[in-house]
């Protein structure tokens, strides 16, 4: 999804860094239930509020939110969002994207259009801001935008066609490329390589499809209305590897457990501006 603040030089050559090492095998741990926030654009929040504020595991912008990552890793444990699977025009490393990268433009999102996530140049892309998040002192990223497998129905094609409801030509992959539910689980898991690799923490954003493809490789997951798509229930697997399911509910008050999932929920309004602190169930 896209966040509108303000963007930042992403250099194109960025020295791997590692994080302070939190655990005993330098990669951060989210065990189930883990309490967290998720606040994407920081510039109405304080400095002294964010460090202040509970619980202590927060998801940030990586790029919007440079200058104050090295501070906040102080005291919290950072997750560092970022968009793995779409090209947003306002980014400073926009230009690094090929034409043939980028696909379709995003249903409802101006100025961001679906990557090709087999394409080498994206992958590079990728791994230069993974290694740019390890540098700022992230302690684990939230890669957004890796379900473009999904197959959307079009009602724009519904002039063509007689027996609209049936028809699959009204339906494609919302990516562009037509690419498998594989290839994404593909593209997940290289990221996973790299971050690990940078000492980070990964999860899956959304994604559900392609749980049981990656979830040897993810330290979460982040989900964004699981409760509203009645799709909380898919997320045991998680929970039975004792792995942190943050969700996010943007103008539904819904705090229930699903039986044999344990959710760390926050209530966000219902604009989906992420730009304030709390509402933790």
């Amino acid at each position: 999804m896209r966040y509108t603040t303000t963007a930042f030089l992403l250099f194109s050559t960025i020295s791997q860094a590692s994080c302070i090492p939190v655990s005993s095998t330098d990669i951060q741990q989210f065990p189930a239930g883990t309490p967290f926030d998720i606040v994407l654009s920081t510039s109405s929040t304080s400095m002294s509020a964010l460090r202040a504020a509970e619980p202590k595991t927060i998801d940030i912008d990586l790029f919007d939110n440079a200058s104050q990552i090295k501070e906040l890793a102080k005291t919290k444990t950072v997750i560092c969002y970022f968009s793995a699977g779409t090209r947003e025009d306002w980014r400073d490393d926009a230009d690094q994207f090929r034409s043939a990268d980028y696909g379709k433009a995003m249903e409802d999102w101006e100025g961001e259009n679906w990557l090709d996530v087999t394409s080498q140049n994206v992958k590079d892309i990728m791994k230069g801001r993974i290694e740019y998040a390890a540098e700022m002192g992230c302690h684990a990223v939230d890669p957004d935008n890796v379900d473009g497998y999904d197959v959307r129905f079009y009602p724009s094609l519904l002039p063509t066609y007689t027996h609209t409801t049936t028809n699959t030509s009204l339906q494609s992959h919302q990516d562009g490329f037509s690419h498998p539910k594989s290839a994404y689980a593909a593209y997940v898991n290289y990221l996973a390589s790299v971050a690990h690799a940078n000492k980070l923490a990964i999860g899956l954003k959304n994604s559900l499809d392609i749980i049981p493809d990656v979830l040897s490789n993810i330290e979460f997951a982040v989900n964004e209305q699981c409760h509203e798509y009645g799709e909380c229930a898919r997320y045991a697997p998680l929970t039975k590897a004792n792995k942190a399911v943050f969700n996010i509910e943007y103008g539904l008050r819904d705090c229930s457990q699903p039986r044999g999932v344990k959710l760390s929920t926050v209530l966000k309004s219902a604009d989906q501006g992420l730009d304030k602190l709390g509402g933790q169930c």
